[in-house]
C-alpha cells in the first residue's frame, strides 16, 4: 500500500521567503529530477498531481510538497521508491539545473502558450504581477515585525532555561528510545516545514506526523523557548546514533533550532504544542517545559503574554496580505489560462509521466 505524506519546503517568514528546495535532490547521486519552468496558471501543479496519482496507483511512497502561498497547489513531489522528483523551479524557489539533460530534465509549460495572446495582455500581466509582489512585501513586513517581538520574548525567557537539565534529559531519552546502532555512521538530517503561514491562516500538517509516527510526544511550551532546544538536542543525538531525523523548522524562526522532530524508523515524533499550531493530534504523553525553567521566569509572564498577543495580531495581518496576494495571483493565472493549449499540454504530460515510471 502506498504512503503519501505532505510538507512545505518553503515558508513565508520574518526573514522573507525561506526555501529548502535545494535539498530535494542531490545532483551527484542517482536521482531523476524534473524541473518545471513556466508562468502562473500554466499547468505546473496539475502536472505534478497527475504524477502523484500515478505513483499512488503503483503503490510508491510519495511526498507532496505544498505551496505556502497557496496550500491547494503543489510546488513539488518526491517519489521516493524510484528516486524521481518533480519540482516547480520558478520564483520564489528558483531551481536551476546543474547538469541539464545528464541529470535534470526540463519541462517548459511555456511551450504550450500563445505568445501573441500574452503579448497583447502585457500591461495587465505587468500590473497584476507588481500588485502581487506588493501584497507579499506587506506580508513580509508584518512577519518581520512579529518576528522581532517573538525573538525578544525568546531572548527574555531563554535566560531562565536550565540548559544542563535539558541536555541530561535528552541524553537519557535518546539512550532509551534510540540507542546507538551497530553499523557505523551518522543518520541523515532532513529539513522540512510541517506548518506554514498561508492565505488560509496558520496550517499544521497533522497527517504528516501520523503517517510517520505511531507515538507522539507533545512538549508544552507556550513561548517556544525550551522546546526547540529539547527537539534539536534529541534530534542531534539520534542522528549521531545512526537514525534519520526529520527536523521541522518553525516558519517564524526558520534558521533557528527546530520546533518538531520526526524519527520514522522508530515511529516517534516530538511536537512543540502551543495554541498557534492548532495541532489536532492526541499526544501519547506531554512534557511540560516548566520543569526546565527557573521559577523567576513566572515574574515575566504578563510581559510575555502581551508580546505574544501582539505577535499573533501581526501574523493575522500578514495572513490578510497573503489572501490579497492569492486573489491577485488567481487573476494573473486567469490571463495565462486563456492563452494555454491544455489539450496539447495534457498529451505531453501523459508522455512525460510514462517516461518517469518506465525508467525502472
Amino acid at each position: 500500500m502506498s504512503r503519501v505524506i505532505s510538507s512545505f519546503m518553503g515558508a513565508n517568514s520574518p526573514i522573507g521567503f525561506c526555501s529548502f528546495f535545494e535539498e530535494i535532490y542531490n545532483p551527484y547521486k542517482n536521482h531523476h529530477p524534473y524541473i518545471i519552468k513556466g508562468g502562473p496558471g500554466t499547468g505546473k501543479s496539475t502536472l505534478m498531481k497527475k504524477v502523484a496519482r500515478k505513483a499512488e496507483e503503483k503503490g510508491y511512497e510519495t511526498e507532496l510538497i505544498y505551496c505556502s502561498s497557496d496550500p491547494q497547489s503543489l510546488d513539488g513531489i518526491i517519489v521516493k521508491d524510484i528516486g524521481v522528483s518533480v519540482i516547480d523551479g520558478t520564483s520564489p524557489h528558483i531551481i536551476e539545473p546543474k547538469f541539464p539533460g545528464a541529470v535534470e530534465n526540463i519541462i517548459n509549460t511555456g511551450d504550450f502558450w500563445d505568445k501573441k495572446n500574452l503579448s497583447e495582455k502585457s500591461d495587465i500581466i505587468r500590473s497584476l504581477t507588481l500588485e502581487n509582489s506588493m501584497h507579499h512585501f506587506r506580508s513580509a513586513k508584518y512577519l518581520s515585525a512579529a518576528g522581532a517581538i517573538n525573538d525578544e520574548n525568546i531572548r527574555l525567557i531563554s535566560s531562565f532555561i536550565k540548559s544542563d537539565k535539558i541536555n541530561s534529559f535528552a541524553v537519557r531519552f535518546v539512550s532509551r528510545e534510540m540507542p546507538p546502532k551497530r553499523k557505523k555512521g551518522a543518520g541523515k538530517r532532513i529539513r522540512r516545514f510541517i506548518s506554514g503561514i498561508t492565505p488560509e491562516g496558520v496550517i499544521f500538517l497533522d497527517e504528516t506526523v501520523t503517517a510517520q509516527a505511531v507515538r507522539v510526544i507533545g512538549i508544552k511550551d507556550n513561548y517556544s523557548a525550551a522546546s526547540p532546544l529539547i527537539c534539536q538536542r534529541i534530534g542531534d543525538l539520534a542522528v549521531k546514533n545512526g537514525y534519520d531525523v526529520i527536523f521541522c523548522q518553525c516558519p517564524m524562526r526558520p534558521k533557528g533550532d527546530c520546533e518538531h522532530i520526526i524519527i520514522p524508523e522508530v515511529g516517534l515524533a516530538l511536537l512543540t504544542v502551543k495554541k498557534e499550531h492548532n495541532i489536532a493530534i492526541d499526544c501519547d504523553r506531554l512534557i511540560h517545559c516548566k520543569r526546565f525553567m527557573h521559577e523567576e521566569a513566572e515574574s515575566y509572564s504578563q510581559r510575555l503574554r502581551r508580546g505574544k498577543k501582539l505577535c499573533s495580531h501581526l501574523i493575522g495581518e500578514s495572513v490578510n496580505s497573503l489572501k490579497k496576494a492569492k486573489e491577485t495571483h488567481d487573476r494573473l493565472e486567469k490571463e495565462y489560462i486563456e492563452a494555454m493549449d491544455f489539450h496539447a499540454l495534457n498529451d505531453y504530460t501523459d508522455i512525460i509521466t510514462e517516461e518517469m515510471f518506465s525508467i525502472f
